[in-house]
């Protein structure tokens, strides 16, 4: 290679909303790497609905969206590989797994001899593993194990990450870089959720994607169980939802159960913009009682802005609670009730150093500069061998 600029195309099922936390860090990144001189980036994704709402936030480089055609959840798009084939990029940064955006970088890659790299976001956790075995069994078969063991190197987010790849790639090389995300300044100005009764009360947030490995199952049915058995913690604590709702059957017509019975839990819908900064602004702390995480972005974004988070050991962020930033939290119901009523019952001032601690770890080993030119350089050290 030249001095010429690195000509990086990341390549992800979605750059919208929907894509959750694999979209967001997608998008930090290109924001990162598009301020360069020495980097040139180009998007390939599929077209999904918001894409044009979505579009307004990334930079303003190349985004190259495909139209899904049959198996639409599978996301089968073979222009995109036709335009991949037709376009010679030094390098591919591969944005989560098991669809055809795989298969077209596979075939860019064995069509260009170019190398690629392959960030699964956790996509290669045994839970995420053992759901819908027979269809990733049939993909591995017909390209996914070839398209695995091709990559050049796998950037995962957490250590226990590297865990999740050799499992299935032994041979895989890999680096540890986590997600990152920009310090956040704390809004005066209330959401549009916002209601007087919150302002007596602690307000406890739960921000992302609505799914059943989120574990909003088991934590709605704390909230009820000590709603019911203590009035002391229904009429001082509130617990809201922002996000969207994902494969979470009767997700809203339990919370509206429970908001008509005791008036302390509300589901606010996504938030984006202004809006997603104005919701963790308003709260007192954050909650993920998830069972699956690769890395979470809405914690980062929580400590980012110094909210104290209580999470599980599934959200594989092992530093919050060495640099006591975070508490400890189980997935079960029973461990849940325990935990929020610890929650009712600690000190402000804990909560604020708790909140402390979790942003000066955001700002020392989850910021944009760090994390972005780790990759960069692990991108251009590939490349160059690549073109040897």
């Amino acid at each position: 290679m030249t001095d010429r600029p690195l000509k990086i195309v990341l390549i992800l099922p979605t750059i919208t909303r929907g894509g959750g936390g694999v979209s967001e860090a997608a998008r930090l990144l290109a924001w990162e790497w598009a301020q360069r001189d020495d980097t040139e980036i180009a998007v390939v994704t599929l077209r999904s609905d918001g894409f044009e709402e979505a579009r307004a936030d990334w930079p303003d480089i190349p985004i190259h969206t495909f139209e899904r055609h049959r198996l639409r959840g599978f996301g089968y798009a073979p222009e995109m590989t036709r335009f991949l084939k037709s376009h010679d990029y030094d390098i591919a940064h591969v944005h989560g797994l098991w669809m055809y955006h795989c298969l077209a970088a596979l075939r860019w890659s064995e069509a260009h001899q170019r190398p690629y790299v392959v960030t699964p976001h956790g996509m290669l956790e045994a839970w995420i593993l053992a759901r819908s075995k027979m269809l990733k069994k049939a993909v591995s078969l017909v390209f996914h194990s070839r398209f695995l063991k091709r990559a050049s190197l796998f950037h995962v987010l957490t250590t226990k990450e590297t865990e999740d790849v050799k499992a299935v790639v032994p041979e895989a090389k890999v680096l540890v870089v986590p997600n990152f995300v920009p310090t956040l300044p704390r809004a005066a100005q209330r959401p549009k959720w916002w209601r007087p009764e919150m302002e007596d009360r602690r307000v406890l947030l739960f921000f992302g994607r609505i799914h059943d490995k989120k574990g909003w199952r088991e934590l709605v049915s704390a909230w009820e169980a000590l709603s019911a058995s203590d009035p002391g913690f229904a009429d001082t604590v509130h617990l809201v939802f922002c996000g969207w709702v994902d494969a979470a059957g009767g997700f809203e017509a339990k919370i509206s159960e429970v908001e008509n019975t005791y008036g302390n839990i509300t589901f606010a819908g996504p938030q984006y913009g202004e809006d997603r900064l104005l919701s963790y602004s308003a709260a007192d702390a954050f909650i993920l009682p998830s069972k699956s995480e690769g890395l979470p972005m809405s914690i980062l974004e929580a400590w980012a802005i110094g909210l104290p988070v209580l999470m599980t050991e599934a959200c594989n962020l092992p530093l919050g609670f060495t640099h006591d930033a975070a508490i400890r939290i189980g997935e079960s119901a029973k461990e849940l009730r325990e935990a929020l009523r610890d929650f009712k019952v600690l000190p402000e001032a804990r909560l604020r150093q708790i909140g402390d601690n979790g942003q000066r770890l955001q700002q020392d080993v989850y910021s944009a500069k760090a994390c972005s030119e780790a990759l960069r350089m692990a991108f251009s050290e590939i490349a160059k061998k690549e073109a040897v």
